[in-house]
């Protein structure tokens, strides 16, 4: 049914030579040497050499911030008054925007608050049809219909007397009062 296919694994270690060989598993790695001179490669001094130079490059990067910055403010102080008060203006208007639309947001919540007896607060939604349906999802939390008492059917009791009259005469029964 399974094939068991067991390949071996072959590990390969450095001859005597600097070859390397899969016949010799006891022989220790020699440690990595440069392509040039035979010598061991110093790891740590490339290290500090890759972090100069990312140092380098971090000082190169804050100094194009900085230049960055001051050709923003040269442009700025070379605009024209009327580009300056056009920026403001715009600002103004978004900010006026944003005012007019919370004032109608709160002016159609008191409408839906008033209409179904939910607290104004209590309501969300950018537009009137999401307050309404909002407050349509909250009206049956905040106001439950009230649940009726349990009146038995007096149809349903013998001779078609209500629980209370059968009460009556149970009583009028036991002391044989027949008023």
């Amino acid at each position: 049914m399974f094939h068991n296919h067991w390949h071996p694994i072959r590990t390969i270690t450095a001859t005597a030579e600097g070859g390397a060989s899969a016949d010799d598993p006891g022989q220790p790695t020699p440690p990595a040497e440069s392509e040039t001179g035979g010598e061991p490669i110093d790891w740590e001094a490339k290290y500090k050499e890759a972090l100069g130079h990312s140092r380098d490059w971090e000082k190169k990067a804050k100094a194009n911030k900085a230049a960055a910055d001051e050709l923003e403010k040269l442009k700025e102080s070379q605009m024209s008054e009327a580009e300056k008060a056009a920026k403001h203006t715009q600002e103004l208007e978004a900010q006026v925007a944003a005012y007019k639309a919370k004032e109608q947001q709160a002016e159609w919540k008191a409408q839906v608050s008033a209409k179904t007896g939910i607290p104004a607060e209590a309501l969300r939604g950018s537009s009137l049809e999401e307050i309404q349906a909002h407050a349509d999802v909250l009206k049956p939390l905040l106001h439950p219909a009230p649940k009726l008492p349990n009146v038995p059917n007096p149809a349903q009791h013998p001779e078609g007397r209500t629980a209370d009259e059968r009460a009556k005469a149970y009583v009028r029964s036991l002391f044989g009062n027949k008023d």
